[in-house]
């Protein structure tokens, strides 16, 4: 005879079956392979941020002079000419090399409300016939999508009878957007008294007083034309 499983006996078949339903329970709750869910794709690589924009600055080939007086009027560079009755004005504080030297020492990152920006000052003039018609950029190698030009096209020490001698300045900037872009040109006037008291004309090194107001006129001069161009 069998063991007491194979008796007839229903309360025993019935604790004998539990172990086998119990067994057919578990088989069916594990998959006989595991689910391999889908790969996910990568996600769109990000955008790299866009580089810093460039100002590129150049200097007027010269500086100017002009004059007023009582008998003598209108000559352009009547001192450096030797033109009689016509004053020294100290545009040679103002020679190509002493603008390059002022314009470095511009806070041009306030200026142009961009804390970023990567300032170049050039050490000649652009060479250009025309600069303002000119629809492409100076510098073409590496430079950034963002793009400024600023350029001091004329600087004149200026001299009237009945006025302050001044520094005025004819500047261009141009703007380009993106690598394609036409130019966004602006250009204005700016002027700036000289500011040099009796006390400094008398004093013994008068000279270089002068030398040193003509170039903090043109550093202003400068700074009034950048907050100009921002609005434009």
């Amino acid at each position: 005879m069998g063991g007491a499983c194979g008796r007839r006996n229903r309360v025993l078949a019935q604790v004998c079956a539990a172990p086998a339903i119990l067994g057919l329970a578990l088989t069916a709750a594990v998959p006989a392979t595991a689910q391999t869910l889908p790969a996910q794709p990568p996600s769109a690589a990000a955008s790299p941020p866009p580089g810093p924009c460039e100002l590129h600055i150049w200097p007027a080939t010269a500086t100017h002079t002009t004059f007023q007086g009582w008998v003598h009027a209108g000559a352009v560079d009547g001192a450096q000419r030797g033109v009689k009755g016509y004053p020294d004005l100290h545009a040679s504080a103002l020679d190509t090399g002493q603008q390059v030297r002022l314009l470095a020492t511009i806070d041009w990152r306030t200026a142009f409300s961009d804390p970023a920006l990567v300032v170049v000052v050039h050490s000649a003039p652009t060479g250009a016939a025309d600069d303002r018609a000119r629809t492409s950029r100076l510098v073409t190698e590496g430079s950034s999508p963002c793009y400024r030009e600023m350029i001091i096209t004329s600087s004149i020490v200026e001299s009237e009878v009945f006025s302050k001698q001044s520094v005025r300045i004819l500047a261009l900037r141009k703007r380009f957007d993106d690598a394609g872009s036409q130019p966004a040109n602006f250009s204005s006037m700016s002027q700036a008294a000289i500011l040099f008291s009796d006390a400094d004309k008398t004093a013994a090194d008068s000279s270089v007083r002068l030398d040193a107001a003509v170039q903090v006129a043109f550093v202003t001069a400068v700074g009034k034309f950048a907050v100009m161009q921002s609005f434009h």
